[in-house]
C-alpha cells in the first residue's frame, strides 16, 4: 500500500499557524495516522492540527 498525504513522513507541507502559512515537513507526531497531522517547520517548530482541518494544512508543491 502506498501512503498518501498527509501520511508520508518527510513530505513537504505547509501549516497555517498564528496567522501565516509555515513551510515544513510531515513528522510522526502524537497520533500519527490517527487524526492528528504534525508538521515540523523550517525553523524547527512543531505544529499540529486535526486531520479533518484540511483548511489548515496542505502539501507543499515541489
Amino acid at each position: 500500500m502506498i501512503e498518501k498525504f498527509p501520511y508520508v513522513i518527510g513530505q513537504p507541507a505547509e501549516i497555517f499557524h498564528n496567522g501565516k502559512w509555515k513551510k515544513g515537513k510531515i513528522v510522526s507526531g502524537y497520533r500519527f495516522q490517527d487524526g492528528i497531522v504534525t508538521v515540523r517547520t523550517e525553523s524547527g517548530e512543531t505544529v499540529w492540527c486535526g486531520e479533518a482541518r484540511i483548511d489548515l494544512y496542505r502539501p507543499l508543491a515541489n
